[in-house]
């Protein structure tokens, strides 16, 4: 076969394999071609990658905490406080104080009673610098104090009722305890902010809370001062003589656990006063506080048992010390007295002429009632006798009231309830003389609540006056009020007619119901929920009932109080109101925005907005701006417009609502008083 055979051969063999596989290509799905997207320049930076923000939890709080009894938490704390005051004048220039403490603190879980939760505390103070040097007793007596365990009580929330310590703990140690109680205090609402009203040393101020960046951790900043337990009066300023409002700055980091405690705190306060154009030095007191969290471990701990077994003195932050007897004044009653008798004494207020003399003649026996309190019960014994004249008779109980004795005060409530003072002047006598008592005893404030029920009108004008003014004073001056002494006083309650005497016995029951939910929760309760079932029965007047609620501040009169809102008269919703205004939560917040948007009567909308300027501001300044646009009363807007006035530098929505109101509002005298508070800012 010649070569170009060969190469022929070979030609058709490969045109008929691919004629063959093209019959098979063309039998199959056409395929499409790729196509390439064109070259583009690589990026000089890669592009930041798509992060999602992550979700932070902020946990179990305040009415949700987890409290397990025997559960012991201990942390080490630090708190320090440094004072400067500006003197003025000649003696320009700054003094310093410095006072502060640290150690540790194991806290616990008792239990709860009355809607109040109560934790014990034992503290070990490692060291301790006050103003006033201490020196090595001192020191001694300062640690010692701490012996023995110190009661603290809360609400619901977190908010702190009152501190409770051991009688023969010194003034020292109970300042220091409460000062780091308040510093460490955290209040909780629900959500991831919220404002809400606290106390500390100083008064009841409002704060605001923020969720932190981190799990369970909030910010706290106090905003402002609403009251003050010392007021300052200032000589002079912008708008003349009036009350200095301490202006504070504080801001505190706290974290919480896994159950709603605190774990950790840090942050400053500072609280200034005076200064500028008040006429007062300028004083600046910058407190620091850190608490860590140690660890936790179960053990036994004090229970509510402990706590009503023994004798304990309840205080509120806000306390101040008060003055007790001192062995100077004793010695000073021993050379008053002298050798002079009792006999001596009564027989020259009786028959003495010369006013001088007759004064003399007091204050030794004032003195000898001191010194031997067993006498008062012979002084006394002519008056319950009937055998003295009406002049001996007023210096007896005058005087038995200005020594206050335990034995004075028994000797005048025997006289409260004797039959020989049954008739008006003499027991309006006694009465004012009870009244007059600066550490009045439970069973003197019983004798005059007695005094109330067994007054039949019509009884006579000055009796009722005396009683009224007896009840208001001495209810407050109570320092330890007993359970006997506050039913008796709810008892009291709606017995009189006379308007007066009325509104002065639920002033003194409030007051009571007050004190003693501080001490005895539990039987607090029993006699609130008492007198709001007497409420809604109708045996008691609303507007009674809803006077001794404002006075108490008990969030168990909230349900009785919203529903009076409801009633038709406009009396019974202001006093409604009023008694929403002592309470706290957020849900009076909103009962309180309620009745000043859709009130139909001009003055309860008045009453509301008084409410609610001496509230917290936060959760009321949406419905603030609501009313001013359509309240058609001026009087109820220029309330709503000092109220702004009072938080210019504290919200940044008071100055826009002021200068809205000011370039809008239909009445000259609210424009022209916005634009003077924004002068002001």
């Amino acid at each position: 076969m010649t070569p170009r055979l060969k190469s022929l051969l070979t030609l058709l063999a490969v045109l008929a394999v691919v004629g063959l596989w093209s019959l098979e290509s063309a039998r199959e799905a056409p395929r499409e071609r790729p196509s390439f997207a064109p070259l583009q320049p690589a990026p000089r930076f890669p592009p930041p990658p798509v992060l999602t923000p992550p979700v932070i939890p902020f946990g179990v709080k305040g009415v949700r905490r987890v409290l397990k009894a025997g559960l012991t938490h201990r942390y080490r704390f630090d708190l320090d406080t440094r004072t400067a005051e500006q003197l003025p004048g000649a003696e320009a220039g700054r003094t310093w104080r410095h006072s502060g403490w640290s150690g540790e603190v194991a806290v616990a879980y008792a239990g709860t009673e009355g809607g109040q939760h109560f934790f014990v505390a034992w503290v070990k103070p490692s060291w301790v610098e006050d103003a006033e040097p201490l020196v090595e007793g001192a020191l001694r007596d300062f640690r010692a104090s701490f012996e023995r365990p110190v009661y603290v009580t809360q609400d619901e929330r977190g908010r702190v009722v009152a501190v409770h310590f051991e009688l023969s703990v010194g003034a020292r140690a109970r300042g220091f305890m409460r000062r780091l109680v308040a510093a460490t205090q955290f209040v909780a609402e629900e959500g991831r902010a919220w404002t809400t009203e606290e106390e500390d040393t100083t008064g009841d101020f409002e704060a605001e809370y923020r969720a932190g960046g981190s799990a369970h951790t909030y910010v706290k900043t106090k905003r402002r001062y609403l009251r003050t337990t010392l007021p300052v009066w200032a000589p002079s300023g912008p708008r003349g003589p009036g009350l200095v409002v301490p202006r504070p700055r504080g801001h505190w980091d706290f974290t919480l656990d896994a159950d709603g405690l605190v774990r950790e705190v840090t942050g400053s306060d500072v609280v200034e006063s005076g200064g500028g154009a008040t006429g007062l030095p300028l004083v600046r007191a910058e407190t620091r506080v850190a608490m860590t969290h140690l660890g936790s471990d179960e053990r036994a701990v004090s229970t509510l048992k402990d706590f009503h077994a023994a004798r304990l003195s309840a205080e509120v932050l806000s306390a101040q010390e008060t003055s007790r007897p001192a062995a100077m004044v004793l010695e000073r009653d021993r050379g008053r007295v002298g050798s002079a008798t009792l006999e001596v004494l009564l027989h020259a207020l009786e028959h003495e002429e010369r006013e001088q003399e007759r004064q003399e003649a007091r204050e030794r026996l004032v003195a000898m009632l001191r010194l031997a309190p067993s006498k008062a019960e012979r002084a006394a014994r002519g008056m319950r006798q009937g055998k003295v004249g009406e002049q001996l008779a007023r210096e007896v109980v005058a005087a038995l009231a200005s020594a206050g004795t335990p034995e004075a005060q028994r000797e005048l409530a025997r006289l409260l309830d004797g039959p020989p003072l049954r008739t008006a002047k003499p027991l309006a006598e006694v009465v004012t003389a009870a009244g007059k008592v600066e550490q009045p005893s439970p069973e003197l404030i019983q004798a005059l609540a007695r005094a109330v029920t067994k007054t039949e009108p019509p009884s006579s004008p000055e009796l009722a006056h005396a009683l009224a003014q007896a009840m208001t004073t001495t209810a407050g001056r109570v320092e330890r009020p007993s359970f006997e002494l506050a039913r008796a006083l709810s008892r009291a309650v709606g017995t009189t007619t006379e308007p007066e005497l009325r509104n002065a016995v639920g002033l003194a029951f409030g007051t009571v119901a007050r004190s003693l939910e501080r001490t005895e929760p539990a039987r607090a309760a029993e006699l609130l929920d008492g007198l709001i079932r007497r409420c809604e029965a109708r045996r008691l007047d609303a507007r009674e009932c809803l006077h001794v609620l404002a006075r108490t501040g008990s969030s168990r009169g909230e349900d009785y109080a919203r529903k009076s809102l409801a009633n038709t008269s406009p009396e019974v919703r202001a006093a409604a109101t009023r008694a929403l205004g002592a309470m706290k939560g957020a849900s009076v917040e909103a009962l309180l925005d309620e009745v000043l948007l859709t009130d139909k009567d001009a003055g309860v909308r008045e009453q509301a907005a008084g409410v609610i300027s001496q509230r917290v501001s936060g959760p009321h300044l949406r419905t603030v701006a609501q009313c001013l646009r359509t309240e058609p009363e001026p009087r109820v807007r220029a309330e709503l417009v000092r109220m702004l006035g009072q938080v210019l530098t504290v919200e940044p929505l008071a100055p826009e609502l002021l200068r809205d109101v000011a370039a809008r509002d239909d009445s000259e005298d609210i424009r022209r008083l916005a634009s003077s508070l924004l002068a002001k800012q």
